[in-house]
């Protein structure tokens, strides 16, 4: 069964108010088309770029099997970010499967000095260079005080990541301006990992894979950014191997629900017009129905912006996931707000959904069941209590997924579910 996993800032599950990652505030323009994309040679770096037979392709193991599979043991491995404390808190930990699921006792932890921003995003695993090793693809800066922060690649290998070993940086499309947020998918459905990037002035960079160890393309190219204005979240679908995966590029915020706009994956690349989904900044990619077409679940997380006027979300947003399906249909579910997470936790071939939690984790999770004719609503998950859905993958091995949830409070807690019941439970230490 497909394998998906996410990197998560664990702080985000706490924040109540006014949380935005940094950039102006935008306006929601009206749906128009963006026009098309346009090629450009890969930037140069010290060393030339990759080509297809740069590093050997393990066709067995292509697309999703190492996507999330960190040391190429064939389980899912799972990346969280954890606040430590201090001048900068945060701290990559790397806990790999094993046949009993997810090890606490078998973890890699990435130092703050090696970088130095908690700030992440969606979409941060992928096998970036073709060895058969899933890379993990962050942000921020290599420890230095004045080192501008970008996306940062972190290699994985036979043994996991290397913690003493510095982050690659990418070379950037442009210079001035902020944003380069990167979120990594296979945009041409070639079985190489590809990578979108934010750039400026208000640009949406698509560097396709496979990549240099220097962080070099294939090809790349340049659009405008489907919102009209400079961005900085995007949600993206799993990397496969046997699809296209789609992107969504969000309106700035402040903290409240804003508009993704949906561009669909295919062989030539990402599409150059952008479908405007509803207001909601918690979003899973799935065949949820088994058609074989992929579908998108876009919902509110929660979060609001505090300043006076703009507490609220209008009823079409608050409290609502809207699920798109391929074939042009949509179903809409009231009363529910929290993190969205996707995955196969029954094993029957189509995809399920966890959502829920609330912006502080505050709300019941909920479990929907992928089925012929699409989602439909399920009941919690047995003796779980305040928490949030954070990842999936097929962590011990056995073909479904695994559902993981975090709590956060003493420490950071990890829960594994089968969708219905706990499956582990541990703390994660910070160091």
């Amino acid at each position: 069964m497909p394998r998906r996993v996410i990197i998560w800032l664990a702080s985000a599950l706490l924040l109540s108010s006014c949380g935005g990652a940094p950039g102006p505030r935008a306006t929601s323009p009206a749906p128009t088309a963006s026009p098309a994309a346009t090629a450009s040679p890969a930037p140069t770096a010290s060393a030339p770029a990759s080509t297809a037979t740069a590093h050997p392709r393990d066709t067995s193991r292509r697309g999703r099997g190492a996507a999330d599979d960190i040391n190429g043991d064939g389980r899912a491995d799972l990346v969280v970010q954890v606040d430590a404390g201090g001048a900068n808190p945060y701290r990559l930990a790397v806990l790999y499967g094993s046949r009993g699921g997810l090890d606490p006792g078998r973890r890699t932890l990435i130092p703050s000095g090696r970088l130095s921003s908690g700030l992440t995003d969606r979409g941060f695993r992928a096998d970036l260079d073709g060895d058969g090793f899933g890379d993990l693809l962050a942000y921020g800066g290599a420890g230095e005080p004045d080192d501008r922060p970008g996306p940062r690649l972190f290699w994985g290998g036979p043994h996991g990541i290397d913690p003493a070993a510095p982050p690659a940086a990418f070379p950037l499309p442009a210079v001035g301006g902020a944003g380069y947020r990167a979120a990594a998918g296979d945009f041409d459905g070639d079985g190489a990992a590809d990578v979108a990037m934010s750039s400026p002035p208000a640009n949406l960079t698509v560097m396709y894979g496979p990549f240099s160890r220097q962080g070099v393309p294939a090809r790349q190219t340049v659009q405008p950014s489907p919102t009209g204005e400079e961005f900085w979240r995007m949600a993206v679908d799993e990397i496969g191997g046997r699809h296209a995966t789609g992107l969504l590029v969000y309106e700035g915020d402040d903290g409240e629900q804003t508009a993704g706009w949906l561009l669909e994956g295919g062989r030539g690349g990402l599409s150059a017009k952008g479908r405007r989904l509803n207001e909601g900044m918690a979003a899973a990619f799935g065949d949820f129905d088994g058609d074989g077409t992929r579908d998108v679940a876009v919902g509110d997380d929660g979060s609001r912006n505090d300043e006076p006027g703009y507490e609220t979300e209008p009823p079409t947003v608050d409290s609502t996931l809207t699920v798109y399906y391929g074939g042009g249909r949509t179903r809409t579910f009231k009363g529910l707000q929290g993190a969205a997470v996707s995955g196969d936790f029954n094993g029957d071939g189509r995809d399920d959904l966890a959502f829920g939690g609330g912006y502080a984790g505050g709300r019941p999770v909920r479990l929907f069941w992928g089925a012929p004719g699409g989602l439909r609503p399920g009941t919690g998950i047995t003796g779980l209590g305040p928490a949030a859905p954070l990842a999936s993958g097929d962590y011990d091995g056995d073909g479904d997924d695994e559902l993981v949830l975090a709590q956060t409070g003493r420490g950071f807690t990890v829960i594994t579910a089968d969708g219905r019941n706990i499956l582990n439970r541990f703390t994660l230490p910070p160091s």
